[in-house]
């Protein structure tokens, strides 16, 4: 350890006794100017009536001293280690000379001491209050019997380093409690800040899935409503395009509300929302186990990833047979979305459906990462796209069964 770093203040501001446990500087100034004026007092009260000039220039000094103090707890600059070090040794040395002529002295070199213990680390303390024994001796031998009241100064200054140490060990701990309250604070409002980032990230990719597909497809229907308008297209087609638009308008906005459902956490089942979805496409669905009770996050991915794989199959591979198996084993829900191999050059486009999360592989991938899952995408051995996720039951679902009886 370095000089300078062992002479670092502990505290901004230490105070002499317990003026240090005050937290208004102003406050700690006038106990501490108090204390000074009773001090002044006692030894200005027990001098002999002829005490020469050393017990005078003694107490002036260490008054003075004490002064210097009582600014520091006003000026920021004061608190450098040096500047508090030498006012500290400086009255604890001038008490000990003054207690040559007065025990009262003391006083001086008990406080010093107590406040080197207070701003430094022991060895800096005791190295500090050392200067009131030192001063003792060089004042008593020329002036005075020897070692007369040299213990007692020994005992004083040794007395205040075990107060001030006292005095320190509870800043310090006080100060720790404040740090780790402090860094407990700022870690919850991360942690806030981090779910509340989240669940914005969250809101904006639900509706970017419901927004971006109802509009992107209402948006073609109505070109195709437009088209069949002015080519004058008979009456039957408009308005089997028409209902189509009504039915987009219809299917988004109970996406939106499923999605809305799932963000405040409740509960849907998925085997409703697939039996829609699959009637939808005109896909056979299958329900393999017994049903269970499915936290909203999984059951929203795993609607969105058979919802974007219908979509991509009725674009990709048009008129082929579409499946989707759900299958509730004992840890965990598997989706399985897969089609059969498609016709070479299908006569008639396929038509366009009301749904599909437009997010893609990727998206879906990544959704069920998040779940905690395994997903899978690829070509099936028949020729056909296979499309497969597995999302573990979270604490708390497993074992929940719905009224639904097992199919």
């Amino acid at each position: 350890m370095s000089i300078t770093s062992r002479f670092s203040p502990a505290a901004d501001h230490p105070g002499i006794g317990l003026s240090g446990m005050i937290p208004d500087p102003r406050a700690r100034a006038a106990a501490m100017l108090v204390g000074l004026g009773v001090s002044i007092w006692i030894n200005v009260a027990t001098l002999p009536a002829d005490p020469g000039v050393v017990a005078p220039v003694a107490l002036a000094i260490a008054a003075l001293a004490w002064l210097v103090l009582i600014a520091g707890t006003l000026l920021t600059a004061f608190t450098q280690g040096a500047h508090v070090a030498a006012v500290a040794a400086v009255m604890c040395a001038a008490g000990a000379v003054l207690a040559v002529t007065d025990t009262n002295g003391l006083i001086f070199t008990g406080v010093a001491a107590s406040l080197a213990a207070v701003a430094f680390d022991p060895h800096a303390a005791l190295v500090l209050s050392t200067a009131g024994p030192v001063a003792y001796c060089l004042a008593a031998i020329p002036h005075g019997p020897f070692p007369g009241r040299l213990l007692s100064t020994a005992a004083v200054a040794l007395a205040g380093l075990v107060a001030g140490a006292s005095r320190r060990e509870i800043d310090q701990r006080a100060r720790h409690s404040t740090l780790v309250a402090t860094e407990r604070r700022r870690t919850e409002l991360a942690r806030a800040e981090a779910e509340l980032a989240g669940e914005r990230n969250r809101l904006g990719r639900e509706l970017h899935d419901v927004l971006a597909h109802t509009l992107g497809a209402l948006s073609i229907q109505l070109t195709a409503i437009d088209t069949l308008a002015r080519t004058d297209a008979p009456r039957e087609k408009l308005i089997t395009q028409i209902e189509l638009g009504h039915e987009l308008v219809s299917t988004g906005l109970d996406e939106a509300r499923q999605a809305v459902r799932a963000l405040r956490g409740e509960a849907t089942s998925l085997a409703a929302q697939l039996e829609r979805l699959c009637e939808l496409h005109q896909a056979e669905l299958e329900l393999d186990g017994s049903r269970q009770e499915l936290d909203a996050d999984t059951t929203l991915t795993l609607y969105r990833l058979a919802q974007e794989a219908l979509t991509n199959a009725a674009k990709h591979a048009p008129g082929t047979q579409v499946n989707v198996r759900v299958g509730f084993g004992l840890q965990d829900v598997t989706v399985q979305v897969g089609n059969t191999r498609p016709a070479p050059a299908p006569d008639t486009p396929a038509a366009l459906r009301p749904s599909g999360g437009g997010f893609g592989l990727q998206g879906m991938r990544e959704r069920v990462e998040q779940a905690g899952g395994d997903f899978q995408a690829g070509p099936a051995s028949d020729g056909g796209w296979r499309v497969a996720a597995r999302i573990p039951y979270r604490r708390g679902n497993l074992g929940n069964r719905s009224d639904g009886s097992d199919r």
